[in-house]
C-alpha cells in the first residue's frame, strides 16, 4: 500500500485543511496509532517549532515529515512570489528560506502552494508579474539545490490562484525554471475544480511528481464526498508512483474519524488497485 501521512500544524488556526491543530506530539502519536508512515507539517514560520523538537518526534515515532506546508505565510502574513512590491517578495523568500533550513535539518520537502500568489486582473501587468514570481520561484530552487532540499509545486484552484491552476500550468513551470529538485504536488481537491481529465493529468505529470494530496469534492476526507478516486489511485499504483499520500482534508467530523474514513477508502481502492494490476 501506498505510505499515508496526516497533516498537522502546531499553529491554532481554524479554516485550513489540515486534520490536527496544536499538538504536535499527539499527531505523530495519532500518525504512528493510525498506521501512516508520515506527518506533513503546515507552519506559518520556520520558527513555529524547533527543528530538536520534529528531530525527536521523527525518532520515537519512527515516521517521516514528507514536506512543510508554507501556505499559512500567504493566508495569514500575505506573502506571496506574486507580490508586485519587491520589498513583499523579498520579505516571502525570507520566510521560504527558514523553511529550507528547517526541512534541510529533518530530510523533508518544502511546499508552494498558497505562497505562489497572484498576478491580478490587469493584462497589461500579468507577464511582468509572472516573470517576478517565477524570478523568485528559481532563486528558491537554487538555494533548495544547495540545501538537498525537494521544492513541491502545488497548484491550486481559480479561487485561490490565478495562473497555476493545472498541472500543466505546473509543468510549464518546471519546464520554464530547470531546477532538477523541484517537482509537482498533485491535490485531488484542486484537480477536481480544474482538470477535464484528472486521470490523464496525473499520468502527464507522473514523471514530475512528487506527492499527492487526497481530499474529496468538498475538501474533507476520501468517502466523504463525491469524487472517484478509483482510477487516480489505480493510475499512481500501474505508474509505480511511491511518494506519499497526504490527508489535506478539514478535520470533519473529528480528526480521528476523518483519518479513519480517509485511510479506510484508500486501503480498500488500492488493495483493489493490486489485484486488478496482478490480473493484468
Amino acid at each position: 500500500m501506498l505510505p499515508l501521512a496526516l497533516t498537522a500544524t502546531p499553529v491554532e488556526v481554524r479554516s485550513v485543511p489540515v486534520l490536527l491543530r496544536g499538538d504536535l506530539a499527539g499527531a505523530f502519536r495519532l500518525a504512528a496509532e493510525s498506521g501512516c508512515r508520515g506527518v506533513e507539517i503546515h507552519l506559518r514560520d520556520a520558527a513555529d517549532v524547533p527543528a530538536q523538537a520534529i528531530r525527536r518526534l521523527i525518532s520515537e515515532f519512527r515516521l517521516a515529515v514528507p514536506t512543510l506546508g508554507t501556505g499559512m505565510a500567504a493566508t495569514l502574513d500575505r506573502l506571496t512570489l506574486a507580490d508586485p512590491d519587491p520589498a513583499v517578495r523579498a520579505a516571502t523568500l525570507e520566510r521560504l528560506r527558514g523553511h529550507l533550513r528547517l526541512a534541510a535539518e529533518i530530510r523533508s520537502a518544502i511546499t508552494i502552494g498558497s505562497v505562489s500568489g497572484r498576478l491580478g486582473p490587469d493584462e497589461s501587468a500579468r507577464p511582468e508579474r509572472r516573470a517576478r514570481a517565477l524570478e523568485a520561484l528559481a532563486q528558491l530552487c537554487r538555494e533548495a539545490e544547495r540545501l538537498g532540499v525537494t521544492v513541491l509545486l502545488e497548484p491550486l484552484n481559480r479561487y485561490e490562484c490565478d495562473y497555476l491552476n493545472t498541472l500543466a500550468d505546473a509543468l510549464a513551470v518546471v519546464a520554464e525554471i530547470q531546477s532538477p529538485n523541484l517537482l509537482l504536488l498533485a491535490d485531488t481537491f484542486h484537480m477536481n475544480i480544474e482538470e477535464t481529465d484528472m486521470t490523464a493529468a496525473l499520468v502527464a505529470a507522473m514523471p514530475r511528481l512528487g506527492h499527492v494530496h487526497l481530499a474529496d469534492s468538498n475538501r474533507q476526507a476520501p468517502g466523504r464526498g463525491h469524487l472517484d478516486f478509483a482510477p487516480l489511485l489505480d493510475e499512481l499504483v500501474r505508474s509505480g508512483y511511491r511518494g506519499f499520500l497526504s490527508f489535506e482534508v478539514f478535520p470533519v467530523p473529528d480528526p480521528v474519524t476523518a483519518l479513519r474514513q480517509g485511510a479506510q477508502t484508500v486501503a480498500a481502492l488500492a488493495s483493489g488497485a493490486r489485484v486488478q494490476q496482478k490480473g493484468d
